[in-house]
């Protein structure tokens, strides 16, 4: 199952959930469905209301929904001299232009069902809050399209909401899933297979990544998670981490076996491979992991069990490892010929670099500054609908509805009276109001309907054009308030909670960034304070105020994990090594792939968000590791009494190979999440990739010139 809802991006404990959960044990769930009705020409037909009618009568049967609020089973409050009564406004017989008049006599209801032209209609399916809510939004909106698609055709209907949004979420996560765990495995089999051309090594390599993949997989679900915008990664980050592993092992038989080719035979040549690379191949699973676990810094639980679980995965990998090489290797035969090439090659390379030692100085020089250039452009915000592609029916549904109806998405406030104040208080229905004309003139804003509004439409009903001034009247609002409930049942439970007398304002607006977000809810307690301020207390709530609060956490990751992951990978390597100056001088040449990357997001305009929020502190972990097993080889060189020259140009012929075949596998996998559905993975292949270009690049180049120049 896939979940992308609030539950796997906020921790339990988080202080922000507490006004969402006031608000669903109030006023009930807040992921409200969003249906807007159209025609060219109008609405007001008798062939609409009965459609309109039929569809909320059918829409309630169904189970987890609590009700509908539409044209379709309004209800209209009439007065006479013999008391008040309450009618449907639509009717199998109703007369269009009865309807046309009650709906001018009382404005404020009309604004809630049709547009000023009459040309669009709004429902509001309002569903149930169940404890499984979360596993079935998907099978519930779906039940909810198909009631809808019996009653309107498909060109003249659209729906929107938080919940569509989630729901459209999870369903392209868990194509991105399975689409990603095919193309991993495709991917290392041909790379495999045209590197090795040994069937029993595609095994062993396959074999690896599968056992931990599958079993990782297999206890995330068994502890009650299900996937998510970033879970989904996971196959992909196993299986492309796990074979780096794999690759210095065989890399590292194949240089015993081109060494000794008289005095080992495979199964010697094998468990000596296994042998050497074993404590290298150990601290390099530890630095990744760290990197990944450093992210339980994050306030989002999302990016918690994202770490938590990628790190399982890598120990898993590390494993099955070194279990099915000591089972598989000793029937196999090097591969040697690869490797001889590539050795040469690598040690023509770092002759060539350090021959022109100044050019690629200058060269890395240049792409830093760049890059530090780029970092102070890098802003942070996240804005969801932008997660999905450009012609996905959730964004081709939202920018129909934002035409027909105008700003729609709801963005919930409780009003909390101060003590010995009651919501029909003429102070606080004054205030409420004049929060309301002020609400009304923040860019984005479209209508503003509380429980201010209730009253306003008990006075037009009741006095038609005298009812603004009633509203000044403690003696009115207090008859009107005794007759809410009737009048206006479905209105009245919605907006008004009469055990804790709280009120509800909710502000319908365009879909905005978080960041944009934040500004707006700004602004909105300003007014509040200075309007409300002194009768009532004001407090965002729902599920808008949680995703605005998702910009100061995502800095918040960005910041505290890669601090940690950096703490983490300098004591682990220092242990590693046991040398501060190798430690430091491993882990300088790796702070500029994060340079590289987080430069190219402040050139190209790439926000921070949640598909980036702890990318930096993920890429350190797994770029420092051929890092490792390059200074792990370039010691016992030096302890062996080579000289500082002859040492490094043996250590590149021996890793060099591993290094450069690794960060081809990881970086045309990372690479191939482009044709991921979501924006969140296209960015997060993207910029991988080119991090682990950038690790290359300091591997080949930026650390051979920093040991010649530090470690003679």
């Amino acid at each position: 199952m896939v979940d992308n809802s609030l539950t796997v991006w906020f921790l339990e404990d988080d202080p922000a959930l507490i006004p969402y959960r006031t608000f669903q044990e109030r006023f009930g769930n807040d992921e409200v469905i969003i249906l807007v009705v159209k025609d060219k020409k109008s609405l007001l037909s008798q062939k609409h209301f009965n459609a309109f009618i039929k569809l909320s009568e059918e829409l309630e049967t169904i189970p987890e929904v609590a009700g509908v609020l539409g044209p379709g089973n309004a209800t209209i409050a009439t007065y006479s001299p013999l008391g008040s009564t309450t009618r449907s406004l639509l009717t199998s017989n109703t007369d269009t232009a009865q309807v046309k008049m009650t709906l001018t006599e009382q404005p404020i209801l009309r604004q809630q069902f049709f547009t000023d032209n009459y040309k669009a209609a709004r429902f509001l399916i309002v569903l149930k809050t169940l404890p499984d809510f979360d596993i079935r939004r998907g099978e519930i909106i779906d039940n909810v399209e198909q009631v809808i698609a019996q009653h309107l055709t498909g060109d003249s209907y659209h729906l929107g909401g938080v919940g569509v949004i989630f729901a459209g979420l999870n369903k392209l996560s868990q194509q991105d899933f399975g689409f990603f765990l095919g193309l991993g495995y495709l991917m290392m089999f041909l790379l495999i297979l045209i590197i090795y051309r040994k069937p029993l090594l595609l095994v062993y390599a396959l074999g690896t990544v599968a056992l931990a993949t599958y079993m990782t997989l297999g206890i995330y679900g068994a502890l009650g998670f299900r996937l998510n915008l970033m879970t989904t990664l996971l196959p992909i980050i196993i299986i492309l981490l796990g074979i780096m592993d794999v690759l210095h092992v065989l890399n590292e038989r194949n240089q015993l076996s081109q060494i000794n080719q008289e005095n080992l035979n495979p199964k010697e040549a094998a468990l000596a491979a296994l042998s050497h690379v074993f404590r290298p191949c150990l601290f390099t699973s530890l630095t990744t992991m760290a990197g990944f676990l450093a992210l339980a810094v994050s306030p989002m639980a999302i990016l918690q069990s994202f770490g938590v679980f990628a790190a399982l995965g890598i120990f898993l990998c590390l494993v099955f490892t070194f279990v099915l090489g000591v089972l598989i290797l000793p029937h196999t035969k090097p591969a040697m010929q690869s490797t001889k090439v590539a050795s040469t090659g690598m040690a023509r390379l770092l002759t060539f670099v350090l021959q022109r030692q100044p050019l690629f100085t200058l060269m890395s020089l240049l792409l830093v500054l760049t890059s530090i250039m780029g970092m102070f452009r890098l802003k942070s915000d996240t804005y969801t609908l932008g997660y999905f592609p450009q012609e996905h029916a959730v964004v081709t549904d939202h920018q129909a509805m934002e035409a027909a109806w105008g700003p729609y998405m709801p963005l919930e406030l409780l009003v909390q009276p101060v003590d010995g104040k009651q919501l029909h208080d003429k102070e606080i229905v004054q205030a409420a109001l004049s929060f309301a004309d002020s609400a009304r003139q923040l860019r984005g804003v479209g209508q503003v309907f509380g429980f201010h509004s209730l009253y306003q439409a008990g006075m037009e009903a009741q006095y038609k054009e005298k009812g603004s001034r009633m509203l000044q009247s403690q003696f009115y609002l207090t008859q009107v308030q005794k007759q809410l409930a009737t009048d206006y049942p479905q209105l009245t439970e919605q907006f008004i909670h009469a055990p804790t007398q709280t009120g509800r304002i909710t502000i319908f607006g365009t879909m905005a960034s978080a960041s944009e977000l934040n500004a707006k809810m700004d602004s909105l307690l300003q007014f509040s304070s200075t309007t409300l301020g002194k009768v009532a207390t004001v407090t965002p709530s729902g599920y808008q105020p949680l995703y605005a609060d998702i910009v100061q956490y995502v800095t918040t990751s960005q910041v505290n994990s890669l601090l940690l992951a950096l703490l983490l990978v300098f004591l682990l390597v220092w242990l590693f090594i046991r040398n501060l100056k190798l430690a430091v001088l491993s882990l300088l040449p790796n702070f500029f792939p994060i340079l590289l990357m987080l430069g190219f997001m402040g050139w190209m305009g790439i926000y921070l968000d949640t598909a980036t929020a702890s990318i930096a502190a993920i890429v350190l972990s797994f770029c420092v590791d051929d890092t490792i097993h390059f200074i792990y080889h370039y010691q016992q060189r030096r302890k062996i009494g080579q000289p500082a020259a002859a040492a490094r140009l043996s250590t590149m012929k021996h890793v060099g190979p591993a290094i450069v075949i690794t960060s081809l596998v990881l970086f045309f996998g990372y690479a191939l999440m482009i044709f991921g559905s979501l924006k969140t993975v296209e960015l997060f292949g993207i910029l991988t990739a080119l991090a682990i270009a950038g690790a290359l690049y300091s591997q080949l180049f930026i650390f051979p010139l920093l040991l010649k120049r530090f470690d003679k």
